[in-house]
């Protein structure tokens, strides 16, 4: 199968509504003229016209992501990362397990030169209108300090490509006093120390005052935080009025090729939402 340039890949059976969610989805994102592929069990020709690379199994969301990887070599995930690596200028997205994504990505893609692990950044959306990067929200929930930097790195790259010129990096803590938090984040603290763009430690606040342009934090602390946020504002209705402009995924950066990953619970209109966001970082070759 010729993959066009710029498709987008889903994996049609990862998230908890899958495959319906992935296939309503797609379906109204290719009515906007978006090229996708999905990647899923041989039946899902039945209930599409859209192309798909046929898989074998689906990591579950409760099973150890590595063990799922080998058990199942042909599992959808994996597929589509194979597919996006077959077809440059594709892009990956996936509601399934993030540990799969990760795994798939890195067996299929490969990761960037200099990055040990792979990190998701979440666009967080601010009252003012602006945005922050938030990372790392799920990838990695018990990071080394010394995956920091690189952390600190791959967020600013990601701000750089989203307009930001000198993106100011802080780290999420618990105070703004040096040397504050646990043994982790104080050293963390100092690895960061000197590194372009960093201004210390930040309060959970700040993330949403727009105090930074990127926080960095353990994949653990991220993905609650990301929770909270989302959580608070859907029962905000201002906030509320405002979801269909908010990304419905994040993005995995530090592998060789554009992931996005979405929330386990995405429905058809996050997958709609969703694949349009991929098919515009496909055109902006949004990767970093």
């Amino acid at each position: 199968m010729t993959i066009p340039a710029g498709a987008v890949v889903v994996d049609a059976m990862g998230g908890d509504h899958a495959p319906s969610a992935a296939l309503d989805g797609a379906a109204v994102a290719a009515g906007r003229g978006v090229d996708v592929v999905l990647c899923g069990d041989a039946s899902l020709r039945d209930r599409t016209d859209l192309p798909v690379v046929v898989a074998d199994g689906v990591v579950g969301m409760d099973e150890d992501a590595a063990m799922g990887l080998r058990r199942l070599p042909d599992a959808s995930i994996r597929v589509a990362a194979r597919t996006v690596a077959d077809a440059p200028g594709s892009v990956l997205l996936s509601a399934g397990s993030t540990g799969a994504t990760v795994g798939a990505a890195l067996l299929e893609l490969g990761r960037l030169d200099g990055v040990r692990r792979p990190v998701v950044a979440a666009r967080v959306p601010l009252p003012d209108g602006g945005t922050v990067v938030l990372l790392d929200v799920g990838a990695d929930p018990d990071p080394q300090p010394e995956a920091y930097p690189t952390m600190a790195r791959l967020g600013a790259a990601h701000a750089r490509a989203m307009g930001v010129d000198h993106p100011r990096v802080g780290l999420l803590n618990m105070g703004v006093e040096p040397r504050k938090g646990t043994r982790r984040t104080i050293a963390a603290e100092g690895l960061l120390a000197g590194s372009a763009g960093f201004v210390g430690n930040v309060e959970p606040a700040d993330v949403l005052r727009g105090a930074v342009d990127v926080v960095v934090c353990d994949g653990f602390t991220g993905n609650l935080v990301l929770k909270t946020i989302e959580g608070l504002s859907a029962g905000m209705s201002d906030v509320a009025d405002r979801r269909a402009t908010r990304d419905r995924a994040a993005h995995l950066l530090g592998v060789r090729g554009t992931v996005l990953v979405m929330h386990g619970a995405a429905t058809g209109e996050d997958f709609a939402e969703a694949v349009s966001l991929a098919a515009r970082c496909a055109t902006a070759g949004t990767r970093q």
